[in-house]
């Protein structure tokens, strides 16, 4: 956008409070997103119902409504505000990051290739969900229950009490060998690991790793699949590897974005190291957003 006069009022229009936004432009928010999803309906493959069925006006407008109240709920529970430069930064993350830039394309010729209904109906909402998922799942005061819950099973542990629910992993703690294939990089930034500050954070990747190594499943047709321990975030693999360093040692409470955890090592060799784990989710993001008051 080169027009100076465009772009000030694409600045003024997304700086404006969002109930009034919303409340002005609900039936043109209807339409665009309508546009949107027939495009993304269009691109779907096997057998799908008409666009009309599976996207009826009822649904369209139930989308805007979540929208909207996602984005209230972070103004009002966390004083986080949608300003205009988020929203240009994160038109031009799309533009620069997609990795299908004919759909791009056709997205924005169904909304008339108008900058500020895309940046609207598209980048707006893709801020405000990253942004009120990572302040639920930081939340101290929403999870402390399941903290507690986390810290009384640790608790258990070191008085040597059986505790319900555990699973166990075994990591390879020597290297990969060259011919496996590594676990697939995740690209976005995770929670903070609890006893190092809430500044210390570790990668998706770790989170992922970590909830696959729970239930540790077969490789099928070569037997038990795997799983390294140098896959883990370096931080991640510097707390278990001083906390757990003998049969019976028990970790600090990690914590996750969707939970808590608490190791107990039950075999360490210099190739593996095996321990239990246990398990406390944090509260349910969906759960706490119908609970918010409605606009």
């Amino acid at each position: 956008m080169n027009n100076p006069a465009a772009l000030a009022a694409l600045l003024l229009l997304l700086s404006v409070p969002v109930a009034y936004a919303y409340s002005v432009d609900l039936a043109q928010l209807r339409l665009d997103r309508a546009a949107i999803e027939q495009v993304y309906h269009e691109h779907r493959t096997g057998t799908k119902p008409p666009f009309a069925e599976a996207m009826p006006p009822a649904l369209l407008e139930k989308l805007v409504r979540a929208d909207a109240q996602k984005e209230a709920v972070l103004a009002r529970t966390y004083g986080v505000p949608i300003t205009a430069a988020m929203v240009a930064a994160e038109v031009n993350r799309i533009n620069t990051t997609t990795r299908a830039p004919e759909i791009l394309a056709e997205i924005k010729a169904a909304l008339g290739n108008d900058d500020e209904r895309f940046a609207r109906t598209m980048a707006r909402p893709f801020i405000v969900e990253r942004l009120l998922h990572d302040k639920f799942q930081n939340d101290d005061a929403l999870h402390a229950f399941q903290r507690r819950e986390a810290e009384q099973a640790r608790e258990r542990l070191l008085a040597q009490l059986a505790v319900p629910d555990t699973h166990e992993v075994t990591w390879q703690l020597t290297p990969r060998p060259t011919e496996e294939t590594p676990a697939a990089p995740s690209p976005a930034p995770s929670g903070p690991v609890s006893g190092f500050g809430k500044s210390a954070s570790y990668s998706v990747e770790a989170t992922v790793q970590i909830a696959q190594v729970l239930s540790a499943p077969a490789d099928s047709g070569h037997g038990e699949k795997k799983l390294y321990f140098e896959d883990l975030e370096p931080q991640l693999q510097n707390v278990l590897l001083a906390q757990l360093r003998q049969p019976g040692d028990v970790s600090a409470v990690i914590e996750l974005p969707s939970g808590f955890l608490v190791f107990q090592a039950k075999e360490k060799t210099d190739t593996t190291l095996t321990a239990t784990s246990i398990t406390i989710p944090k509260r349910s993001y969906e759960a706490w957003l119908a609970q918010q008051p409605e606009l």
